[in-house]
C-alpha cells in the first residue's frame, strides 16, 4: 500500500515538473543570449489562461497548447521591445508586467472559474517500459508532453554546445559587440530568443491547467514562474542542470505525500511552502558557491542593455 501511494507520489512529482520545466528551459536560452525575463510567471500565467480558453471552445489540448504558447510569445515579446529594444530597466518592467498579466488573468479568468476542460492532456504509457514495478508505472506512464519537455534540456545542450548557432548565441550573452562586429543581429536575436522563451512558458502554464490541475483558478500559476526563474541560476547556466533543478523542486512539493505515508509528524503548511523555501535555499548555497570559487558562471552581458558602437 505504501509503496503504491510513494510510486503515485514520484509520478506526481514527474508530471507536476514539467511546467516549471518547460518554463527553466525558454528561460535558460533568453539568458544565454544576454536578457533575463522577469515576467516569466506573469508569461506563464497568460499561456495557462489562454490555453484553457482554447481548449474549453476547441475541445483540443493540442490547439490550447499552441494558443498558449502563442499568447506566452506575444506577452514575452512586449517585455522584449520595451526592454531590448528600448533598453529600459528589466526589473521594473518585469516585474510591472507581471502584475498586468495578474490583473488580466483575474479579469477574463473569472469566467472560468471552476470550469474543468473538455480535453485534458492524456497519458501515454510506453508499451513493456510502464508495466515495470514501481518506477514503470512512476516514470513510464506521463504524458507526451512530460517526455519531451524531459528530452528538451539534451537538445538544447546539444543546440549550445555543438553548433554554429550556438555559438552565436552564447556570444551574444557574453560579448554582444563582437558579436555585432561579426555581424550578428544582436537585438533582432535577442528578441527571437525572448519570445521562444516566452512561448515554452507559455506552454508551461497551459500544461498546468490543461494537464495538471484540469481546470482555471485565479494565480493558478502560483509563483512557479519564480521557481523556473531560479532554477537557471541554480544549474549554473547548464541544461542539464535545469533538469535536475525542476526535478527537484517536483519532489519537493510531493513531499507532503511521502511524509503522510511515513507518518511524519508535521504540520501540512510546512510541506506546502517547502518549495519556496527551497527555492531561497539554494539561491543562497550557489551564490555563496560562486563567491567561494571567486568567479561567475552566468554570461557576462546578461541584463546589460545593448548600444551599437
Amino acid at each position: 500500500m505504501a509503496d503504491g501511494i510513494v510510486a503515485s507520489a514520484v509520478a506526481t512529482a514527474i508530471g507536476g515538473s514539467t511546467a516549471i520545466l518547460l518554463a527553466a528551459t525558454g528561460e535558460l536560452l533568453v539568458e544565454k543570449v544576454g536578457v533575463y525575463n522577469i515576467a516569466l510567471e506573469g508569461v506563464m500565467l497568460v499561456g495557462a489562461l489562454s490555453g484553457l480558453i482554447a481548449d474549453v471552445n476547441t475541445g483540443s489540448w493540442v490547439i490550447g497548447l499552441l494558443v498558449g504558447g502563442l499568447f506566452g510569445a506575444l506577452f514575452a515579446l512586449c517585455f522584449g521591445l520595451i526592454t531590448v529594444v528600448l533598453r529600459t530597466d528589466m526589473i521594473v518592467v518585469g516585474v510591472a508586467l507581471i502584475f498586468v498579466a495578474l490583473g488580466i488573468t483575474d479579469v477574463v479568468g473569472s469566467k472560468y472559474v471552476g470550469v474543468s476542460v473538455p480535453d485534458p492532456i492524456p497519458k501515454l504509457p510506453i508499451p513493456g517500459l510502464s508495466s515495470l514495478p514501481f518506477f514503470g508505472s512512476a516514470i513510464f506512464s506521463q504524458s507526451l508532453i512530460t517526455y519531451l519537455a524531459a528530452a528538451l534540456p539534451f537538445g538544447v545542450a546539444f543546440l549550445l554546445s555543438r553548433t554554429r548557432h550556438g555559438l552565436n548565441m552564447r556570444a551574444l550573452g557574453e560579448n554582444p559587440h563582437a558579436a555585432d562586429t561579426a555581424g550578428i543581429p544582436v537585438v533582432g536575436w535577442r528578441l527571437f530568443y525572448v519570445a521562444v522563451g516566452g512561448a515554452f512558458g507559455g506552454i508551461g502554464g497551459a500544461v498546468l491547467t490543461l494537464g495538471i490541475i484540469g481546470a482555471w483558478i485565479t494565480n493558478v500559476t502560483a509563483g512557479q514562474g519564480w521557481i523556473a526563474f531560479a532554477i537557471v541560476f541554480f544549474s549554473g547556466w547548464r541544461p542539464l542542470g535545469v533538469l535536475l533543478g525542476a526535478y527537484f523542486f517536483g519532489a519537493l512539493s510531493v513531499l507532503g505525500t511521502v511524509g503522510q505515508v511515513e507518518g511524519w509528524d508535521l504540520p501540512s503548511e510546512v510541506f506546502t511552502v517547502l518549495p519556496y523555501v527551497g527555492t531561497v535555499a539554494v539561491m543562497i548555497i550557489r551564490a555563496w558557491s560562486q563567491r567561494r570559487r571567486g568567479g561567475i558562471s552566468w554570461p557576462a552581458a546578461l541584463g546589460l542593455p545593448f548600444y551599437r558602437g
